[in-house]
């Protein structure tokens, strides 16, 4: 039995169930593809920023990130321009940028953690209508004489949709939890590089 003619057997949910893993595929290659731009760095302009900022040319500084397309220089661009006339200015300003720039890395965050919670309960949805059904037809035939061709097409039903809604389910947590430690490796890095301009900032003030 192919998974496609397993899908069907499982009832109407699966079909929601599908929808919900395409949104989740989704939302983890547009996240993916955000997290690798943001890993972009470069160490010699990095480098050369920091040599800048120790000749007291922060102006420089800043016109050199601004022709860099690496997140951290985008984060230092606007903080750097005010290192000339306010130091706790620009690493107030510099701060607020970085916090900015992981909240961005976050998003769609919580909508893939929501799909994670809610596929496995569709599932045990399917796996309760399928019951009902069962139980259902049993009734009305007022018999009682079980058909066990009846019972078995619903108990088969509902395990299909179960089975669905725990894939989906987990596929959604690996997601998630993959794109969480992505992006806590990206903010540590991004935390530690601003820190060390935000000591050569305070460092010329003196």
């Amino acid at each position: 039995m192919s998974i496609i003619d397993l899908a069907l057997k499982g009832g109407w949910l699966m079909a929601v169930l599908f929808v919900l893993s395409i949104i989740a595929v989704a939302l983890f290659i547009e996240r993916w593809l955000t997290t690798k731009r943001a890993e972009k760095f470069e160490e010699k302009t990095y480098i050369e920023v920091l040599r800048m900022i120790d000749q007291e040319k922060s102006e420089e500084a800043a016109n050199i990130c601004k022709l860099s397309d690496t997140p951290i220089c985008k984060i230092l661009e606007q903080g750097l321009s005010y290192g000339s006339t306010d130091v706790h200015l620009a690493t107030e300003t510099i701060e607020q940028s970085a916090s900015q720039f992981i909240r961005g890395l976050e998003k769609n965050l919580s909508t893939m953690s929501t799909l994670a919670a809610i596929a496995p309960l569709i599932g045990f949805l399917g796996t309760v209508t399928g019951m009902i059904r069962v139980f259902y037809q049993m009734h009305i035939s007022g018999s009682g004489i079980v058909d066990i061709n009846m019972l078995s097409g619903g108990i088969y039903e509902a395990m299909v949709s179960t089975v669905g809604g725990l894939i989906v389910g987990i596929i959604c947590i690996v997601f998630h939890n993959y794109l969480v430690s992505r992006i806590e490796a990206i903010a540590f890095t991004v935390e530690a590089k601003i820190n060390q301009v935000n000591v050569h900032l305070r460092r010329i003030q003196k």
